[in-house]
């Protein structure tokens, strides 16, 4: 298969299957980035953004009409790394995808590498946040606020899933207005060449191995426009806690949101822009219950925008479905904190018999990645106890109760150390640390 890669007037487009697949920017934010770091980033994020589309559409060659990408070696490492998460929720084997990928020939029109060159600019003490709308980048977003970095927030439209999409840009927007902060979207119709749906293949995540990483590198040139020196993602302490998957593979819940990777794709922003800018997450040092914490109750005026659920499509629900295992964990991470989930939009709590298959807690059969390490079972553990002793109800609450609660009294030291704690960090500058722990500790005291 043949990729026709070209720029255009705000970003650059892939012609495949006789169609434009666009990545979009703002005008005014593409149009003033140096000419010579766009055509790096253009080389590299046109086969970066395609690289998993012979793992869903079954090919074994891809061929391009750029120059061999200069961070070829890394989008390989991350793509091997990620694939025995992607695979764990479905039929197909680690071995047989990790084969397929290292077989696959991808060709380049030439075998010399484009350098970057980012000489003469300097940047200043701000930041961009790719946000979600997710807890991770809205507490993301509110501490780079409070302590400062003058946040600009862009969101990245995958174009995929319209439904989720268009709620969380509608919130995007509203928040950040609210809030007095700049938002942007950046539209990438590229992403669809990853979909399964678009090869008609079977269902599965291994489209989407390069996504994060890739934010790093579209939030580019809105560093350069903002002179800002720090890219923004939400990557946290979960994203450590490894497990092995079905085919025994050891393995991260995301791979790409790793600190080791973060490392890595801090190396690809520093090459970039000549070590002006880096990579950081400010919310590194903290677990998911901690964040739920801090967002819904130091930052409320962003933690009512928060929307994570993935499974929107094919229900008649705006917000969340209210039946898989992501809405079940984030209500119970709310009630353990003591925090009305109606604030978000949620409309039931998730405590009956039928929700047992929702949690990892009690071996659910719904549960995904995220919630197979044993850190994930025993955060539950632990949110379970705090939901129970802030007098939550249910058939789960009891069934907590009657097999849980000795066990949890007796680690009730170990857990609120382990999830409440402020973890040693990688990518925090020691300046910002100053800054970010002590709204941190204020905010982690007092939990019963």
């Amino acid at each position: 298969m043949e990729l026709n890669c070209k720029k255009t007037e705000n970003g650059f487009a892939i012609e495949c299957k006789n169609r434009n697949f666009h990545l979009s920017y703002p005008k005014n934010i593409w149009k003033t980035y140096p000419d010579s770091a766009k055509e790096v980033l253009f080389e590299n994020l046109a086969h970066f953004l395609t690289i998993n589309l012979p793992l869903v559409s079954g090919i074994k060659k891809l061929k391009y009409n750029t120059p061999n990408p200069l961070f070829k070696t890394f989008f390989d490492s991350v793509v091997i790394n990620s694939l025995p998460g992607a695979v764990e929720d479905y039929k197909i084997q680690t071995q047989d995808l990790i084969k397929h990928f290292l077989e696959t020939d991808y060709e380049f029109n030439d075998t010399e590498t484009t350098l970057p060159s980012y000489n003469g600019f300097e940047l200043g003490e701000r930041s961009i946040v790719t946000l979600s709308c997710g807890k991770d980048s809205l507490l993301s977003l509110a501490a780079c606020n409070e302590i400062g970095l003058d946040p600009v927030a862009v969101y990245i439209n995958d174009t995929v899933s319209a439904i989720e999409n268009d709620i969380k840009k509608d919130s995007g927007r509203k928040l950040c207005r609210e809030n007095g902060i700049e938002f942007y979207i950046v539209e990438n119709e590229i992403e669809r060449l990853n979909d399964f749906e678009f090869w008609n293949n079977v269902e599965s995540l291994v489209g989407y191995t390069h996504l994060v990483t890739s934010f790093c590198l579209i939030a580019l040139p809105f560093s350069h426009y903002f002179k800002a020196k720090y890219i923004v993602e939400g990557n946290q302490k979960n994203m450590e806690f490894r497990f092995k998957n079905k085919d025994g593979f050891l393995t991260y819940p995301s791979f790409d949101q790793s600190i080791r990777w973060m490392e890595e794709q801090d190396k690809l922003v520093k090459m970039m822009t000549d070590k002006k800018a880096s990579l950081i997450s400010v919310i590194e040092p903290l677990t998911n219950i901690a964040i739920m914490r801090i967002l819904h109750k130091r930052y409320k005026s962003f933690g009512k925008y928060e929307i994570s659920c993935d499974d929107l499509y094919g229900t008649k629900e705006k917000r969340w479905c209210h039946n898989c295992s992501k809405c079940a964990r984030l209500s119970l991470l709310m009630k353990a904190n003591g925090i009305d989930i109606k604030t978000v939009g949620f409309r039931r709590n998730f405590f009956t018999n039928t929700d047992k298959n929702l949690y990892c807690l009690f071996k659910g059969k719904k549960v995904g990645c995220y919630e197979k390490s044993d850190e994930a079972r025993d955060e539950q553990l632990l949110a379970f106890y705090m939901a129970y002793r802030n007098g939550e109800k249910g058939y789960l609450i009891d069934l907590f109760k009657k097999e849980f609660l000795e066990e949890t009294k007796s680690r009730e030291d170990e857990l609120i150390k382990k999830f409440f704690s402020i973890h040693k960090t990688i990518t925090i500058p020691r300046n910002l640390e100053k800054k970010i722990f002590p709204i941190y500790r204020e905010e982690l005291t007092d939990l019963f």
